[in-house]
């Protein structure tokens, strides 16, 4: 059957949506992909790889240099995880809405059943508007309230608070993207909603949510709609890209080094990109360890040389980090559960919204030092917390615990199923 994906956002909100197209296409399904990638990032190598059709929305149009980093420096230094959401949507999804919206409609008019991107009412207002089947899908699991699950950004007072923080979440949420959803809504003639959380980020058929059931566990509250699916990894990702050149060498030449990306938070001017690397440089040498430093900048060659480091635009991660002591990174969804798939302990420099979730929720789990802010970031202080990751045998066994039970469970597998019976209404 045809089976449609829209999905907005950062490469980790995009690399949910190519897994499950590998899965639909190896599950026998007709697949199409819509991307709209914040930062223009090329997935078709993915697409004709795995055998899916993919169609890209045009990445919103960046201001000058200067005015982007700006805008950039504006989102990480506000300490409002929803201000932060609210600038993203202006900068990143406002322009593009029209865009987004009209290829939603043809994606409808050609698919049987449709799974977008949680923040897209776009796809959801095009598939009712279609009555074509929908399910959405979350990279986090914190958007779903339950009286068993404190909101994220509140203080924990314990379960007693939990309904009433849900309540303020749920106000502020309302106000940041109800007016947003409604006016196409209006426009389209169809009825005004009145609660985001519930309806426009949920569909009513099935809401996916792409993280491991170990680190999930489900709510007894949540509704029958809500379903865990895991970890979506495309099936031939462990074998789909090599180390670059010399990386193997390094590995060798020592201990398991460090491996620190900001991936795509980290900024795109060379100025704010050599600041990022001079922290984590410094930070390699207050704590005397190797490192593997991602920097996203094409001539490597601007960077000095220093020894027992080694500089990469990117790496397969799944691939690099097992060879790896630990990781630092900025706690996007597919990155930290990529450290855990693989077994390894963290350092988490938040830098918006669910990130600082993430670093909450491997603290909690015993797998990460202290979630550090990117904004005010010093080297002395991510120094101390490498250290301390490092002298704690017992983070990197429990990391390997949790990476021993992800290793059976098949998140793309059962992401295909629950489309397949929910959407589609096959039976097994």
């Amino acid at each position: 059957m045809k089976v449609g994906l829209q999905v907005w956002g950062s490469e980790g909100d995009v690399a949910p949506f190519t897994a499950l197209a590998a899965g639909l296409v190896d599950a026998g399904h007709e697949v199409r992909l819509v991307v709209t990638d914040n930062l223009g990032r090329d997935y078709s190598g993915l697409a004709r790889r795995f055998g899916f059709e993919m169609h890209v929305v045009a990445a919103p149009k960046m201001p000058p240099p200067a005015e982007t980093e700006r805008i950039w420096r504006e989102i990480i230094e506000t300490r409002d995880p929803l201000r932060q959401i609210g600038l993203i949507l202006k900068y990143g999804f406002d322009p593009v809405m029209e865009e987004m919206y009209v290829a939603a409609k043809d994606l409808c008019a050609n698919s049987d059943a449709v799974v977008g991107h949680f923040f897209l009412f776009p796809l959801a207002i095009a598939a009712e508007k279609a009555g074509v089947p929908l399910a959405t899908l979350n990279v986090v699991h914190n958007c779903i309230p339950s009286r068993f699950m404190y909101p994220a950004g509140l203080p924990n007072l314990g379960r007693w608070s939990y309904p009433l923080g849900w309540s303020l979440i749920r106000l502020a949420v309302n106000r940041l993207f109800l007016r947003r959803a409604n006016a196409l809504r209006a426009r389209e003639g169809l009825k005004a909603q009145s609660d985001v959380m519930r309806e426009t980020w949920a569909a009513e058929r099935l809401n996916l949510i792409a993280v491991s059931p170990s680190i999930c566990k489900r709510p007894p509250d949540w509704e029958e709609r809500h379903q865990v699916c895991g970890f979506l990894i495309p099936p031939a990702v462990l074998h789909a890209d090599d180390l670059p050149p010399g990386l193997e060498e390094f590995l060798n030449d020592g201990p398991p080094p460090v491996y620190f990306t900001f991936g795509s938070l980290m900024p795109s001017t060379l100025d704010h990109i050599e600041e990022a690397v001079a922290i984590w440089r410094e930070a390699v040498r207050i704590a005397g360890c190797r490192a593997i430093l991602q920097i996203p900048w094409s001539d490597l060659s601007v960077f000095a040389a220093e020894p027992g480091q080694f500089l990469v635009t990117r790496t397969p991660y799944l691939k690099m980090f097992p060879r790896c002591a630990m990781i630092v990174h900025h706690g996007g969804s597919g990155t930290t559960q990529s450290t855990l798939r693989v077994g390894k302990p963290s350092v988490i420099v938040a830098h918006i919204a669910d990130q600082f979730f993430w670093g909450a929720e491997l603290e909690r789990m015993g797998m990460a030092g202290k979630t550090l802010r990117r904004k005010g970031l010093r080297a002395k202080a991510l120094a101390h917390e490498i250290r301390h990751v490092l002298a704690q045998p017992g983070m990197e066994e429990r990391s390997r615990e949790i990476a021993r039970r992800m290793a059976q469970e098949d998140g793309v597998g059962m992401a295909v199923g629950l489309i397949e019976k929910r959407l589609l209404g096959r039976r097994g």
